[in-house]
Parts: C-alpha cells; sequence; structure tokens
C-alpha cells in the first residue's frame, strides 16, 4: 500500500454485536446491522487497508473484478463515515 494514502478505520466507541451472524453496531440510541458485504467492508476497515484493498478484498469474496466493486465500497464507506462508524486516517510511513 502506497504511503500518505488515506485509509478507513473502525471508530472507537461504537458498539459491536454479533447477532445470527451479523453484526449490529450501536450508535447513540439507533442500531445498524451489517450482513454480508457490509459486515465484509466494516471488518475490512482496520485502519491498514485502503479502499483499493478492500474493493479487493470484496471482490475475491463475492467472485467480481476489484474495479466492478470499487464505487459501491467507497460510497457504502463514506456513509459509515458520515454516521460516525468509520473514520479516515492518513496511513503514516514506517521508519
Amino acid at each position: 500500500m502506497t504511503t500518505g494514502l488515506r485509509v478507513p478505520r473502525r471508530a472507537l466507541g461504537i458498539k459491536v454485536r454479533r447477532v445470527a451472524g451479523d453484526l449490529v453496531l450501536g450508535i447513540d440510541a439507533d442500531g445498524m446491522q451489517l450482513a454480508d458485504v457490509a459486515k465484509l467492508i466494516y471488518e475490512s476497515a482496520d485502519g491498514r487497508n485502503s479502499v483499493t484493498d478492500i474493493a479487493g478484498i470484496v471482490a475475491a469474496e463475492y467472485g467480481a473484478e476489484p474495479a466492478e466493486v470499487s464505487e459501491d465500497v467507497s460510497e457504502f464507506l463514506d456513509e459509515l463515515a458520515a454516521r460516525g462508524v468509520v473514520e479516515w486516517v492518513t496511513e503514516e510511513p514506517v521508519r
């Protein structure tokens, strides 16, 4: 991964529960249930994987091309960031 990229990272302080294989995120008084691809994207947002990396992970899991899923992955991560579930960080150079 290239240094200086903005990468998504799961925000601290979000309550996460597993319910029947899905993830349920506690956001203020609301909840957000993530299943299948949404769960995979959220779990891959670890502060190390770029959007391109996550698109590759999704594509590999679902037998698609990364270019086919990249825009949807990016839009979903932006939605998660808008809800405070994911934050954008800049990857620092490794020394």
